[in-house]
């Protein structure tokens, strides 16, 4: 059996700039990893096919998981029948705006194209990513990332320093695609906070253009942000991606003093991952078999398919 982790992310900032005529949204936003992990148990089975199951049970384990997504995708490149059991030990939240599916997808391709030798190179594995999820080319790379168009054009900026930030779920789940369609767009134009946060590195810049929405919807994400504000000292907090997780910077937080004051639900402690580090964790490595997503790589888009209308931040 093997282990692999698959890390969450937060979204430093999201901003709205326009709307596709293929239904998508185009938004500007920084990824970054962060410490929470979900862990991968892989063992090759003699079936022939991907036999998926996890902890929570509230995820759909068959076809429509991005895991079996990107199998999916990557046998059909690839022209393999090895089939394998796959369980997901799940700690990142479902539909947190984390990241946790995305990521699990993502460090399963790499393990393919390893254990494969398939040798595919960063703009083939970047292509097969994004078929699966928008998000999905992302935990490919790591680190610090301005995502901009759907999320699949990205430049890789300078690492920031290590961060600690307290992440408060509550327990529901916030469909992605239900946030987008309620979005109505502004033509006024605005001075990105993104670009300044960029240059500067000051959290309390940022904003989340979908908070209003989400907010609206599910009050409880709201909650959580006022809390954060006023009961625990933090000058920033922000919810990552369209919720319904929220963060805020943790110098004085503690877990146990965490989960006491938002009881009900999940409360992380979370340190951010540099590039490096991230790639040695889930075994991408520059000395590894992925060296294409080295240090060097600076900027890099995908190809999507135009048919879905989902957006997934």
């Amino acid at each position: 059996m093997i282990e692999l982790k698959s890390f969450a992310k937060i979204n430093l900032g999201l901003e709205i700039t326009g709307k596709r005529k293929d239904g998508y949204h185009n938004l500007k936003t920084v990824f970054q990893t962060v410490s929470l992990y979900d862990t991968l148990e892989v063992e090759v089975n003699s079936a022939g096919k991907l036999n998926l199951d996890g902890s929570d049970k509230s995820v759909e384990w068959d076809q429509n998981n991005t895991i079996a997504k990107v199998y999916a995708v990557f046998r059909e490149h690839c022209n393999i029948e090895q089939g394998f059991d796959v369980f997901v030990h799940k700690r990142i939240p479902p539909g947190s705006g984390l990241g946790g599916g995305s990521s699990n997808a993502a460090v399963f391709l790499l393990f393919l194209n390893e254990g494969f030798n398939a040798r595919l190179g960063a703009q083939d594995l970047i292509q097969i990513a994004a078929r699966t999820g928008a998000d999905v080319p992302f935990f490919l790379v790591g680190g610090t990332v301005l995502g901009e168009g759907i999320g699949e054009k990205m430049t890789s900026l300078e690492d920031l320093e290590e961060t600690t930030f307290a992440i408060v779920v509550p327990n529901i789940k916030v469909s992605t695609g239900l946030i987008f369609s309620k979005l109505n767009l502004t033509r006024r134009p605005f001075k990105s906070k993104i670009d300044t946060f960029v240059k500067n590195k000051e959290f309390p810049v940022l904003e989340n253009k979908l908070e209003e929405i989400t907010f609206e919807l599910f009050p409880e994400v709201k909650a959580i942000k006022d809390k954060m504000l006023n009961r625990t000292g933090c000058d920033f907090a922000l919810m990552s991606g369209s919720g319904a997780a929220v963060y805020c910077t943790a110098q004085r937080q503690d877990i146990t003093g965490l989960k006491n004051l938002f009881p009900g639900c999940a409360a992380f402690i979370v340190k951010t991952i540099k590039r490096q580090d991230y790639l040695v964790s889930i075994g991408a490595s520059p000395s590894g078999k992925a060296p294409v997503f080295g240090a060097g790589i600076r900027r890099f888009e995908s190809c999507r398919p135009s048919h879905s209308k989902k957006n997934n931040v």
